[in-house]
């Protein structure tokens, strides 16, 4: 009867050891996909995370970073929904676009947001439009009565539709230029191409950094939630609306933006695989080495961990419908007067 007994306890510690060891990324190598070009705001949070990241995970791995800025971020999350390994070693981010593309646009997207593994986002995506120091437009009232350029990422990214909402919430003439990645987006405003664009602060921060310091960028609108307390002189377009229905279309746009860089599993993943890897995100956005290089390179961390971003995608997924509706019909440039 003993001999069974330590029997059993040794078959069921070897159990639960191997259970525990299952997953193990060792040798291997994850790929990271990027939903935005290289030198874009995106592309700078990944690849100063992505080393960090590896340290936590088992048996740490090498990361990779690939970019796949294809229709404003949306080919990079189609790619890991329907082609992508499923055994861990395929991982996302992306900006707030393609988050809110299956509500905000085309309805034959090929992938679920609820089956992809949230472990965490970097950010909170505080939009700003603002003009280069050369443009005649000075103030938000000045694009109400002159034509503002803007580059864009895609038709249906980001960019576009803030300048489409902007221009049905607040009467501005806000023309979006697509065709850009997150770099050529930035590059575009420096040699004249556009007058501005309209893109997060992190991103800015991150990538042109320059731009405040040297007075370079005129913000003239904060798209957020929250006004950031660095421009405390530059309006939020929420207090520039009247009505509550413009309002409450405006929360339902940007609530992607408050898990702005949101890291993901491919879909398919064991639940092994997706514990591992918010665990790791949670240990290395803690970080003090990842913070250090954060501050150095200008990335201002506002993270939320997986759990939080699966609840910020359900939230925008069960808005009322009415107030989807409205939105879409503004922001698509099909649809948008």
């Amino acid at each position: 009867m003993i001999r069974r007994t330590l029997l059993t306890l040794a078959l069921l510690l070897v159990g639960s050891g191997l259970a525990h060891a299952e997953f193990t990324l060792q040798g291997r190598t994850v790929t990271l996909y990027v939903a935005g070009g290289v030198g874009g705001g995106v592309d700078a949070y990944a690849r100063s995370f992505a080393p960090h990241l590896a340290h936590y995970l088992p048996g740490e791995p090498t990361i990779v970073v690939s970019n796949m800025p294809g229709a404003g971020g949306i080919q990079a999350l189609q790619y890991q929904y329907n082609v992508a390994a499923k055994d861990g070693t395929s991982i996302g981010t992306t900006n707030a676009g393609p988050v809110a593309e299956p509500v905000m646009g085309d309805k034959n997207v090929k992938y679920d947001l609820l089956k992809f593994g949230w472990f965490g986002s970097l950010a909170k995506g505080d939009t700003v439009c603002g003009v280069w120091e050369s443009s005649p437009i000075k103030t938000i009232a000045d694009a109400r009565t002159h034509e503002m350029t803007i580059s864009s990422t895609g038709a249906l990214s980001a960019p576009t539709r803030t300048a489409l909402l902007l221009n049905a919430l607040l009467g501005t003439k806000i023309k979006p230029i697509p065709g850009y990645d997150g770099g050529t987006s930035l590059l575009a405003v420096e040699r004249g191409e556009v007058d501005g664009t309209c893109v997060t602060l992190d991103s800015l921060r991150a990538t042109r950094p320059q731009w405040f310091s040297d007075k370079k960028l005129r913000l003239l609108v904060q798209c957020s939630l929250d006004k950031d307390p660095d421009f405390p002189d530059v309006p939020r377009a929420y207090d520039l609306i009247s009505d509550e229905s413009g309002r409450r279309m405006l929360e339902f746009f940007l609530t992607p933006y408050e898990v702005q860089n949101p890291f993901y599993l491919a879909p398919g993943f064991k639940p092994e695989m997706l514990a591992a890897y918010r665990t790791a995100f949670d240990k290395a956005v803690a970080d003090p080495a990842f913070r250090t290089e954060a501050r150095a390179r200008r990335l201002k961390i506002e993270s939320r961990n997986g759990a939080q971003v699966e609840a910020v995608i359900k939230k925008m997924l069960n808005t009322p419908e009415d107030v989807q509706r409205k939105t879409r019909a503004v922001t698509d440039p099909k649809t948008a007067k």
